[in-house]
């Protein structure tokens, strides 16, 4: 028993904590990412070095030691990215009337450094390990590679539950690429692949029950598919993942990067001063603009929370705060703005009132914004 419970308590274990170390680093700010990518890149260096020393060992050692040199390589790979290093060369967000295969092109263009990353980290492996007894490694950084390729397609295509609140404050330009939906086409397929080959791997693992070295290589795999198949089903189910790593969340906090219930009051008189104003119709005299308009038409949710990822990302020029309400399909949506952070929420209006924006900033394109909220009527 404690040769088949050790293999997956290590795999949840490192799943949960790396997690969370590369969400509390990335929220620290930019000050701090050179140290941290500095770190990272050197323990990257020791994994490639401990791929190659382990690939000839078959024993449970040198499994685990593959196992946790893959993951190592692969956060460095996720740090890349979330600290803006290996991104892509598009960095703002999609435009509100992209749609289809422009969507996609855009998309692709926002993480194509990251995708081209992984895979040449793949080969790097592929050459370490290739024709040696334990390929482990490659295996578990094919499979994250896999998975989480599968992860960002249901993003794409649209799910219900997307954790854009993962993404640090200079990253948010990429949930105006997400779509909120329902389900989509590729899911089915994807979960049920995803199950029928979870399911081979145990079926290996019992294979080589008489192999301690195979026997736990493929418990850790199978264990990985398990915590990648959850993934996905948290996509859909109505269960928040944040909570499993409010810990590592707590630097976005900290940084005034987590999201609001609604939108927050404003603490400096002189945009307190400028709604007033807006609200009023009188101009504002201070350094900051304002800007305000009726939301006449029902709004589709998906595409008011790509303009408010729009404003977040800096598409319409220097917006410091957006405030305002509008109806959907199925009732009122309250929707900011504030310190870097967009939120969009349901509300209960009793009153037949009508929408409103107001948008407060130092140097925007008001014509522009108003065009874009008036584009998001369903």
């Amino acid at each position: 028993m404690f040769e088949i419970g050790l293999p997956m308590l290590l795999a949840i274990t490192v799943w949960w904590l790396s997690t969370g170390v590369i969400l509390y680093l990335d929220g620290l700010g930019r000050g701090s990412f050179r140290w941290s990518m500095a770190v990272a890149t050197g323990l990257s260096v020791a994994a490639l070095a401990g791929l190659a020393l382990t690939a000839s060992w078959q024993t449970p050692a040198g499994a685990y030691i593959a196992f946790l040199c893959a993951l190592m390589i692969w956060g460095w790979n996720e740090m890349a990215f979330l600290m803006g290093y290996l991104s892509g060369p598009r960095r703002t967000p999609c435009p509100p009337d992209a749609t289809g295969w422009r969507r996609f092109r855009y998309a692709t263009e926002t993480l194509i450094d990251h995708e081209l990353g992984i895979l040449a980290s793949l080969g790097v492996i592929a050459v370490l390990t290739w024709g040696a007894p334990n390929t482990f490694g490659l295996w578990t950084f094919a499979v994250l590679w896999i998975m989480r390729l599968s992860t960002k397609l249901n993003i794409f295509l649209g799910a219900p539950n997307i954790p854009d609140e993962f993404l640090p404050a200079h990253m948010r330009y990429l949930s105006s690429y997400f779509r909120r939906r329902p389900m989509n086409g590729f899911f089915p397929f994807a979960i049920t692949a995803a199950t029928l080959f979870t399911a081979f791997l145990v079926h290996m693992a019992l294979v080589f029950s008489d192999s301690s070295f195979a026997q736990t290589g493929y418990l850790l795999l199978t264990t990985l598919m398990a915590l990648a198949i959850l993934e996905h089903w948290l996509l859909y189910v109505p269960i928040s993942a944040t909570k499993l790593w409010s810990w590592g969340l707590a630097s976005h906090r900290l940084n005034g990067k987590s999201a609001h219930g609604g939108a927050a009051a404003s603490d400096h008189p002189a945009e307190r001063r400028a709604i007033a104003g807006a609200e009023a119709g009188v101009p504002d005299a201070g350094s900051l603009i304002s800007w305000s308009a009726d939301i006449s038409r029902p709004c589709d949710p998906g595409a008011l929370r790509g303009v408010l990822d729009g404003v977040v990302g800096g598409l319409f020029g220097q917006v410091e705060r957006v405030d305002g309400a509008a109806r959907s399909s199925d009732g009122w949506l309250r929707f900011a703005v504030a310190d870097g952070r967009a939120t969009l929420d349901k509300i209960k209006i009793l009153d037949d009132r009508q929408g409103r924006v107001t948008a407060v900033g130092r140097a925007f394109d008001r014509e522009r914004l108003g065009a874009a909220f008036a584009a998001c009527a369903a």
